[in-house]
C-alpha cells in the first residue's frame, strides 16, 4: 500500500467506472513503467470491500510469471492499494497499451480514442476475420480468467478494448468491478436491459458471462448494439450462430463457454481453401512449387522414352499417386480427396512411330506423409468422474462419482441437448457430462458454482448430502422429496431430480 500524497499524478486521463484515472509518473509494476492511478468516486468508497480489492492486488502473488504477464498485456488489473488518512482511496494499475487507441474512421490525423469494442457496432473497416480473431482473444482471457476464478458480471463493450494490429487482440478496463472468489470490491451498477442476464439467474458466474459474450458476438459482427437476430453470425460461420443460439434460449449449464467460443472463431477465421485453377496457376508459376515441378518434369521424361503402352500406364500411377495422395514433395497440406482433375484428364504425349529398345522407367513415387494424430481421450464414454475441473479422474459411477461422461467432441463442439449438465476441456477433447451423483454421499460446489466434488468434510459450508436420487424426474414436483428433505434441484435434459440437505 502507498500513500497518495507520494505519488507523481500527472494529466486525468479520464473516467472509467465508479472512479477517475490519472497518469502516474514515477511507479513501475514488476519493473515496468506504464502506470496510472484509479481513484474511487468519493461517494462509492462507503461500499468498497477493502478485502477483496486487497485480494485483488494479490491475485499475481499466486499466478506463474508467465501468467502474470499475460494478465499485465490483456487487463488492466488492480496491482497496489492507494491510501490516503488511513483509508483506501483507489489503486495502481498498469495503463493502457497504445495499440489500443484508434483514431476516428475518415478522420485522418484525429485525436487517438480508446477502441472500445462498441465502436465495432458502426465501424465498417474490421474485417470480419479480424472480428473473430478479437472476439477468440476476448474468448480466451474469458477462459483464464473464470480458471483463476475470476467472473466479470457485467461484459460491457465500453470496457472492452481492441485492435486490428497483428495479432488482432483485445484488452480489459474496469477490473476493480469484476468479481473474484464470489466477491465483488465495489456494488454493482445498473446494466442496461438489452445486456442483462435472464431473470432469476443467479448473477456473477460463469455461465453469465458466456450469455453476455453470446449477445456480444451478436452486436459485433451484425453491426447493431441492440439485436439479437444471429444470422450474421451464421453467414461468417454456422457454428458461431449455433453456439448464440443455444446460450440464449437455453438453461445456464447448456451454454457453450468461452474456451469453445474461442476455438469456433477462429475456426472461422480461418483463410477459404484456394479453389482448383488458382492452385494450378500457383503451380506453373513455380510458386511454392518447385519440388512437385521437378516431379511433372521427371513425367515427362518418362513419356518420351517408354515404349507407348507401358508410358501410357506409367504415367496414370504414377500422376493418380502424385496428385491425390498425401506427399511430402508439396508444401501443401494432404487432402482426403483431390482437388485437382482426374489423370485421364490431362493431355499425354503421342506416343512415338517405333519404339526404341529402352528399358521401361518407373517414376519414383512419393511416399505418404501420416496424417496430424488426433487427440486422444483420457475417458470413455460412460466413465465416471471426479476431481473436476482440474485433476479429473475416473471413479466408481456406484460410488457416487458426480459426473458421467454421456459424449466426446471436439473443444470447438458444442454439447446436444441430451448432454448438457456440464461439459469438460482436457487434452483437447471436449467431454459432455450428465449429473451421476450417489444417495448418502456429501458434495461440495466450487467457489464459482461451476463444478461439484465429493466433500473433504460434510457439513461445511457450500457442501451438500444428496438423500434421493430421481433419474428421469425434471417435473419439479415439491413432493419429490416428501418426507426425506426440504430442498430439492432439477435439471430439464437429460431429466433428473436429486434431494438434498444443504449446509
Amino acid at each position: 500500500m502507498i500513500g497518495r500524497a507520494k505519488l507523481a499524478l500527472g494529466r486525468p486521463l479520464g473516467r472509467e467506472g465508479q472512479g477517475m484515472v490519472y497518469e502516474e509518473l514515477s511507479g513501475r509494476i514488476n519493473g515496468r513503467p506504464g502506470v496510472a492511478y484509479k481513484e474511487i468516486d468519493y461517494d462509492v468508497r462507503p461500499g468498497l470491500d477493502v478485502a477483496v480489492l486487497t485480494a485483488m492486488t494479490q491475485l499475481a502473488g499466486r499466478l506463474s510469471p508467465s501468467d502474470v504477464a499475460w494478465l499485465e498485456e490483456r487487463a488492466a488489473w488492480p496491482a497496489e492499494l492507494v491510501e490516503e488518512n488511513g483509508a483506501v482511496v483507489g489503486f495502481l494499475m498498469r495503463t493502457v497499451p497504445q495499440r489500443f487507441f484508434r483514431e476516428t474512421p475518415g478522420q485522418p490525423g484525429a485525436v487517438r480514442r480508446l477502441a472500445t469494442l462498441d465502436r465495432l457496432f458502426g465501424q465498417e473497416d474490421v474485417t470480419d476475420r479480424d472480428r473473430s480473431l478479437i472476439l477468440a482473444d476476448l474468448a480466451d482471457t474469458l477462459a483464464r480468467l473464470h480458471a483463476a476464478g475470476v467472473v466479470v458480471g457485467d461484459l460491457s463493450p465500453e470496457n472492452v478494448l481492441f485492435t486490428t494490429e497483428p495479432p488482432p487482440g483485445c484488452f480489459l478496463i474496469g477490473c476493480d468491478a469484476m468479481g473474484l472468489g464470489g466477491a465483488r470490491a465495489l456494488p454493482p451498477v445498473e446494466t442496461p436491459p438489452d445486456r442483462r442476464i435472464p431473470a432469476g439467474e443467479q448473477p456473477g458466474t460463469p455461465q453469465g458471462d458466456a450469455y453476455q459474450f453470446a449477445l456480444l458476438a451478436i452486436r459485433v459482427f451484425a453491426r447493431d448494439p441492440s439485436t439479437t437476430d444471429v444470422s450474421a453470425l451464421a453467414a461468417v460461420h454456422p457454428g458461431l450462430a449455433e453456439f448464440a443460439t443455444t446460450a440464449l434460449d437455453q438453461p445456464p449449464f447448456s451454454r457453450p463457454m468461452p474456451a469453445q467460443w474461442a476455438a469456433r472463431l477462429r475456426e472461422a477465421a480461418q483463410p477459404e481453401p484456394v479453389s482448383p485453377p488458382a492452385r494450378q496457376a500457383e503451380a506453373a508459376s513455380g510458386s511454392g512449387r518447385s519440388k512437385m515441378v521437378g516431379i511433372g518434369a521427371a513425367v515427362v521424361a518418362v513419356v518420351l522414352v517408354v515404349l507407348a503402352v507401358v508410358a501410357k500406364n506409367v504415367i496414370k500411377n504414377n500422376v493418380r499417386e502424385a496428385l491425390t495422395g498425401s506427399s511430402t514433395a508439396t508444401t501443401e497440406p494432404a487432402e482426403t480427396s483431390s482437388s485437382f482433375p482426374a489423370p485421364t484428364d490431362f493431355p499425354t504425349q503421342a506416343a512415338p512411330t517405333s519404339a526404341p529398345t529402352v528399358a521401361p522407367t518407373v517414376a519414383p513415387t512419393v511416399a505418404p506423409t501420416s496424417a496430424p494424430s488426433e487427440p486422444v481421450a483420457a475417458f470413455e464414454v460412460g466413465d465416471c468422474l471426479s476431481g473436476l475441473p482440474d485433476a479429473p479422474v475416473v471413479d466408481g459411477c456406484k460410488q457416487g462419482a458426480p459426473y458421467r461422461v454421456a459424449a466426446i467432441t471436439t473443444p470447438s463442439g458444442l454439447c446436444d441437448g441430451e448432454t448438457n449438465h456440464r461439459y469438460l476441456v482436457h487434452n483437447d477433447v471436449l467431454y459432455c457430462l450428465a449429473y451421476q451423483f450417489g444417495r448418502n454421499y456429501c458434495y461440495k460446489w466450487s467457489k464459482n458454482d461451476e463444478y461439484v466434488d465429493f466433500a473433504r468434510k460434510c457439513r461445511a459450508p457450500k457442501t451438500f448430502t444428496v438423500r434421493r436420487v430421481l433419474r428421469g424426474n425434471a417435473d419439479k414436483d415439491a413432493t419429490a422429496c416428501d418426507g426425506v428433505t426440504r430442498h430439492s434441484w432439477t435439471w430439464p435434459v437429460p431429466a433428473l431430480t436429486i434431494c438434498v440437505d444443504k449446509y
